[in-house]
C-alpha cells in the first residue's frame, strides 16, 4: 500500500500556554514532535498539466520530489536548536512543516505554545500595506487581539528601528527592512516557539547583533529556538541541540559539537564533488578579452600539493594557473581576485605588485606554463568562497583585459575545531592581568 494514502496527516499548532492549552500526542514538556515526517511535491514541466492532472485527462504529468522523508524529531521545552546542512537538504521544508506553513505528505508535525517564524523574507506582510498597518496584520494572524495589538506595537516600532518608513509602503522597503520588520513583531509579540531561518544574514552586522541579543535573551527566558544557519560558529554557541540533514533525511541530531563535527567530515569527504558542479558552470559567468593569452585551467592544491577543492584555515595553498600564450602580448599579468560566496570582495593579487615584480615580457606564440601564487597559511575561515582569474596587458599605458574570468573556480574552507569567527584568520596572543584585592596580581598568556 502507497504509504501517503496510510498514514495520517496531522499538524496542531495547539494552544498559547496562556491558555493552558497542550497539543494531544505531546509529552509533558516537549514543545515540538515531528513523527515520520515527510514532504513531497509535484513538479510539472508546464503549468496546464497541473490542471490536467487534477480533471483526470490522462497522465500523470507529473513527477515526485520528495524534499524530506521520515523525519523524526522531538524538541524540549526551552531549548535551542540549529538545523544544519547543505543547500537543498530539507532544512526550510522542516521549518515550514513545524511552523504550519506546509502540511507533510505524509507523518505528523505536532506544536505546543504559541509560535512565530521568520523563515521566507516578507513573508506574510501585505506589499501595499504601511509597516504600521503591516504590524496590525501580523498579529491578527498570530490571534492577537487589538488592543494586544496596539499596546506591542511601539515596542516593534522601536525594535525594528525603521522610523518613518514604518508608515510608507512596504513594498518600498529594501531586504533589510524587511528583515528588520518581520524580526521585530516575530519576537516582540511574546513567543513561546520561535522559527529562525538565514532570513537574518540580509541584515546589516549592527542589526544581526542586536538579533542575537534578543535571541539570546528569548533562550534565558525559557523560549524554545529553532533556526537554520550555515554560521557552525553561532550554531556551536547557542545550540543545546543540532540537526543535521542530507538529501531530504535526518542523518545526524544530539550534542551541537558532535552533529557540527559529522557535517565537516561529510563536508570534506563531499566537497570535492558538490563544488565540481560549480566549476562545471564558469562558462555561465561573464569572460572577456582580447585572448593572445588564455588560463585553459585552474588549480587549487592543498597541503599535500594535490588538487582540492576543500581547504582547512591555516592549509598551506596554491592556486595554479595553467595558460597557453595565442597572439603577440607586450607584457601579461596574471592576477587573482578572491570572493566570498555572497560576493563579498576578499582580495586582489597579481604577480607585479609585488616588491620584486616577475615579468614577462613578448612570450612567444606558442608558449604554455603555469603561474602559481602560493599561501604558506590560509587566512581564510569556514566558508564557502570563489576566484577569478585576471590576465592583462600592462605593457600599454592603460593595462588591457587579455582573459579576464568571473568565477573561475569555486571551493570551500572547512574546520571542524574552529577558533575565531568571521572571514579571515588573525594570529594573536592573548594575555589578562589581573590585580586582586590585597595588592596580589595574577597573569595569564596565551600565545596563538
Amino acid at each position: 500500500m502507497d504509504p501517503r494514502i496510510e498514514a495520517q496527516v496531522t499538524h496542531d499548532p495547539g494552544a498559547p500556554a496562556a491558555q493552558g492549552g497542550q497539543s494531544s500526542g505531546l509529552e509533558r514538556g516537549l514543545a515540538i514532535s515531528v513523527e515520520n515526517a515527510s514532504k513531497c511535491y509535484k513538479l510539472y514541466r508546464k503549468p496546464i498539466h497541473r490542471l490536467w492532472d487534477q480533471l483526470r485527462l490522462g497522465g500523470p504529468r507529473h513527477r515526485e520530489f520528495w524534499a524530506l522523508r521520515q523525519a523524526y524529531l522531538e524538541i524540549r521545552k526551552g531549548t535551542t536548536v540549529g538545523i544544519i546542512g547543505e543547500n537543498g537538504a530539507g532544512k526550510s521544508t522542516l521549518l515550514k512543516l513545524i511552523g504550519g506553513i506546509t502540511a507533510p505528505s505524509t507523518g505528523s508535525v505536532q506544536v505546543n505554545g504559541r509560535l512565530t517564524s521568520l523563515i521566507e523574507l516578507g513573508a506574510g506582510f501585505h506589499p501595499e500595506f504601511s509597516g504600521r498597518e503591516n504590524i496590525g496584520l501580523a498579529c491578527s494572524i498570530l490571534g492577537i487581539g487589538r488592543e494586544e495589538a496596539a499596546a506591542l506595537t511601539p515596542e516593534i516600532i522601536e525594535f525594528s528601528e525603521l522610523g518613518e518608513f514604518i508608515d510608507r509602503p512596504v513594498k518600498s522597503y529594501s531586504s533589510g527592512m524587511y528583515v528588520r520588520l518581520g524580526f521585530a513583531v516575530a519576537t516582540c509579540v511574546h513567543p513561546e516557539i520561535l522559527l529562525v531561518d538565514e532570513a537574518l544574514a540580509v541584515g546589516d552586522e549592527h542589526f544581526r547583533a542586536k538579533c542575537m541579543r534578543r535571541l539570546n535573551e528569548f533562550s534565558e527566558a525559557g523560549g524554545t529556538t529553532v533556526f537554520v544557519s550555515h554560521d557552525l560558529g553561532a550554531v556551536r554557541s547557542m545550540c543545546q541541540q543540532v540537526v543535521l540533514l542530507h538529501q531530504g533525511q535526518i542523518v545526524e541530531q544530539g550534542d551541537a559539537d558532535r552533529v557540527a563535527d559529522a557535517y565537516l567530515k561529510r563536508v570534506k569527504a563531499r566537497g570535492d564533488e558538490a563544488l565540481s558542479f560549480a566549476a562545471r558552470e564558469a562558462s555561465e559567468y561573464p569572460r572577456w578579452g582580447s585572448g593572445e593569452v588564455q588560463v585553459e585551467r585552474v588549480e587549487l592544491l592543498g597541503g599535500d600539493g594535490q588538487p582540492t577543492q576543500v581547504l582547512t584555515p591555516g592549509e598551506h595553498t596554491t592556486v595554479r594557473l595553467h595558460y597557453r600564450v595565442h597572439g603577440e602580448c607586450k607584457r601579461p599579468v596574471f592576477g587573482l581576485g578572491l570572493y566570498r560566496s555572497d560576493g563579498t570582495y576578499v582580495n586582489g593579487s597579481n604577480h607585479d605588485w609585488r616588491q620584486s615584480p616577475l615579468v614577462l615580457d613578448h612570450p612567444p606564440v606558442g608558449e604554455s606554463g603555469e603561474v602559481d601564487m602560493a599561501l604558506a597559511r590560509l587566512p581564510l575561515l569556514s566558508g564557502e568562497y570563489y576566484l577569478s582569474t585576471f590576465v592583462y596587458d600592462h605593457g600599454v599605458p592603460a593595462p588591457q583585459a587579455i582573459d579576464h574570468a568571473e568565477r573561475a573556480l569555486a571551493f570551500r574552507v572547512a574546520d571542524a575545531n574552529p577558533t575565531q569567527h568571521g572571514l579571515m584568520r588573525m594570529e594573536s596572543a592573548w594575555a589578562v592581568r589581573r590585580r586582586l584585592p590585597g595588592g596580589n596580581e595574577e597573569r595569564q598568556e596565551s600565545p596563538e
